[in-house]
């Protein structure tokens, strides 16, 4: 990737990000669209984001600008385990995913579970870091951080 320009990785990451998302519609939803479908639509949204990101920088030229925010790892011997609740509500599911890393950023575990009922976002977030306790335990993991993006 160092050698193209950000239109070209743009491209590549939405048709990614449309194929995944074509890809869990199917399984969510069971409904497929076709190749030519998923490309099109990865071109529409690409050119879409392109078009509202033009008109947000030229809002914004005098902005400061914003800092990144990186993973931050566990002190030594601990673990961190990021977690994270998703809400299908069209479908009535409420899904949750889990990472566990040590301190050297090492993938050690992770966990992804759905339930077919609607939660509210503070209820899916409960319950969502619930499982993570659980899968913490289940694995003997003792000294386990826990950092999610619930507000």
């Amino acid at each position: 990737c160092r050698n193209e320009d950000y239109a070209t990785i743009g491209r590549v990451a939405m048709l990614l990000w449309s194929i995944w998302q074509n890809r869990n519609d199917k399984i969510w939803n069971d409904n497929l669209r076709s190749p030519i479908q998923v490309g099109r639509a990865a071109f529409d949204q690409w050119n879409e984001w392109i078009a509202v990101h033009k008109l947000r920088s030229n809002d914004h030229q005098d902005d400061p600008p914003v800092s990144t925010i990186r993973w931050e790892k566990p002190c030594i011997g601990w673990l961190k385990c990021n977690v994270d609740a998703a809400f299908f509500v069209s479908a009535g599911r409420t899904a949750m995913g889990a990472c566990f890393h040590n301190n050297s950023g090492e993938f050690m575990a992770g966990i992804t579970q759905w339930q077919q009922m609607t939660l509210s976002t503070d209820e899916g977030e409960a319950w969502a870091l619930l499982q993570a306790m659980n899968e913490a335990k289940s694995r003997g993991f003792e000294s386990v951080q826990f950092e999610s993006d619930s507000q």
